[in-house]
């Protein structure tokens, strides 16, 4: 009797929503990381960098699961000492780092106003970024481009603010006059006026602040784009120089180009952060005046010579090597411990915590 034949087994023809259906959820989560990244708060952003890379320099992985999920002080040490100055990756990629700095900025700049410390500037938020504006009276004489004492002192305020938040993003530089005709052998119409303006407070930020060059863009508009409230182009109040600091979405369709911190490598990176740091730091010294300066330095000599004063003298070291030959006590661990008497000596002596000579 002939066997029956098997049936004939059909190929699955659907066998491709296997690999669809894997393919859908890993773009899911790829876009729910990307959001997660975008709304992250800067300073937990931070914080998470800091740990995975101490993570990936343990000698363990033992090590390393310890410092990301035990919390503990030592793992944000470095961060919290420069905690003013944020990491590149967070200025680059998140959006609520953007809308909270633009935030502190402008507050920053309030608060220094209300202290009289800041005059003839004003910011607000449109839809391109932070515009920062400058009275040409606190930055120009008439008919002139050359930034003054006062000026340089404004811009050093300013441009601390700023290089405290940013230093990848792009910035927009524009010089406004009134309709007032110019004629000289310098500027022949308000046009080179307005641009020889704008050029001269990019040409500073760059040196004094050591922004990339390709974030900047100047423009001079003339008369042509009067404020708002003003009465006419022969407003006064027009004559203005401002700053656009460009939001990250807006980097590639303006004038100005944004560094790519991905690209950069960790030791650039680093160059930058120290580079930014000390300028910082210099421009903030400089702003003291020469009266506190002198304070500063001589409350630095006062305290060096307090320290010199600190020293043991022979006696009081005789005094205490005998004291303690002669009283030296153990804990139950055999660690040798101080009398009351031998804490009275050292509490007479001052001796300091780094020459207590392991006594």
């Amino acid at each position: 009797m002939a066997r029956k034949k098997p049936p004939e087994e059909h190929e699955n023809l659907e066998r491709w929503l296997v690999s669809y259906g894997d393919f859908i959820t890993l773009l899911f989560a790829t876009f729910v990381v990307l959001y997660a990244l975008a709304q992250v708060d800067a300073t937990d952003f931070a914080k998470l960098e800091e740990s995975l890379k101490n993570a990936f320099d343990s000698t363990s992985m033992f090590d390393a699961q310890e410092m990301i999920l035990d919390g503990s002080q030592n793992m944000f040490d470095q961060q919290q000492a420069n905690s003013f100055i944020p990491g590149l990756m967070v200025e680059y990629i998140s959006q609520r780092y953007e809308d909270e700095s633009f935030k502190e900025i402008e507050a920053s700049l309030k608060k220094l106003k209300e202290a009289g410390e800041m005059e003839g500037i004003s910011s607000k938020m449109t839809d391109k970024g932070l515009l920062l504006s400058f009275d040409d009276s606190y930055l120009f004489a008439p008919g002139s481009a050359y930034l003054n004492a006062q000026a340089r002192k404004l811009l050093d305020k300013v441009g601390v603010i700023i290089c405290k938040k940013f230093v990848l993003h792009s910035m927009r530089v524009e010089g406004h006059t009134d309709s007032t005709p110019i004629s000289s052998s310098q500027y022949p119409s308000n046009w080179e006026l307005s641009s020889a303006r704008a050029s001269s407070v990019v040409r500073y930020m760059i040196a004094r602040f050591k922004f990339n060059p390709a974030l900047f863009s100047a423009i001079g508009y003339a008369d042509t784009r009067p404020l708002e409230n003003s009465f006419s182009k022969n407003d006064p109040k027009n004559r203005r120089v401002e700053i656009l600091i460009i939001k990250n979405r807006y980097k590639d369709t303006m004038e100005t180009r944004a560094l790519d911190a991905a690209s950069l490598t960790k030791s650039e990176q680093e160059k930058i952060q120290k580079q930014r740091e000390q300028i910082i730091r210099t421009v903030e010294s400089e702003a003291i005046s020469p009266a506190a300066r002198k304070l500063l330095e001589e409350n630095r000599r006062r305290m060096a010579e307090k320290q010199k004063s600190e020293k043991l003298s022979d006696k009081n070291m005789k005094v205490y090597i005998k004291l303690d030959q002669e009283q030296q006590t153990k804990d139950i661990n055999g660690n040798t411990v101080l009398t009351p008497e031998q804490q009275v000596i050292k509490l007479k002596t001052n001796i300091p915590e780094d020459e207590d000579f392991n006594l």
